[in-house]
């Protein structure tokens, strides 16, 4: 599947995959953010699924999987205000190094512990340096919800950080 061909595809299924989510999720940035997850794993799988009538069952059945994943993380889930903390940044002292060695340590397991998607946006954003409306396009989606994940995405790991 060619790049046109997903994007086509994408725009052609997204209200379809949205209603989905919502008979999931209560909330509809919620059905969003699972509906953009799905596509990041079509993308994925793209070169793996020859027909386009598997292709939407595959999407059709990743977004419901994936909005009950979504349902049990938040049974899991501890939230903690980002206002409430700091974290402490020494810049002098014997140690400064070896501390930066331990908390880059501590964010490449946090980031092992997300879940593909998100470390697929982080390094689209971050690191391939995608624009937020390339991304969209890519996903099939609005660059403000783009802009919403890796905000949260971002928020998720300050406060792992914090929790140090």
């Amino acid at each position: 599947m060619t790049t046109e061909q997903f994007i086509d595809f994408a725009q052609r299924q997204r209200p379809t995959l949205l209603l989905t989510a919502r008979q999931y999720l209560s909330g509809a940035e919620d059905a969003e953010d699972t509906v953009q997850e799905v596509f990041m794993k079509l993308w994925s799988a793209r070169g793996h699924i020859d027909n386009a009538d598997d292709f939407t069952k595959y999407a059709v059945t990743a977004v419901r999987n994936t909005a009950l994943n979504v349902l049990n993380e938040w049974k899991h889930r501890q939230t903690v205000s980002i206002e409430t903390h700091e974290v402490p940044v020494e810049t002098n002292g014997p140690d400064t190094r070896l501390e930066i060695i331990e908390r880059q340590k501590h964010l490449d397991h946090i980031i092992a512990r997300m879940t593909v998607a998100n470390r697929t946006l982080l390094k689209m954003r971050n690191i391939d340096q995608l624009s937020y409306s390339q991304i969209a396009l890519m996903l099939g989606t609005s660059e403000k919800a783009v802009r919403i994940r890796i905000s949260r995405i971002r928020q998720y790991l300050v406060n792992q950080i914090k929790s140090l």
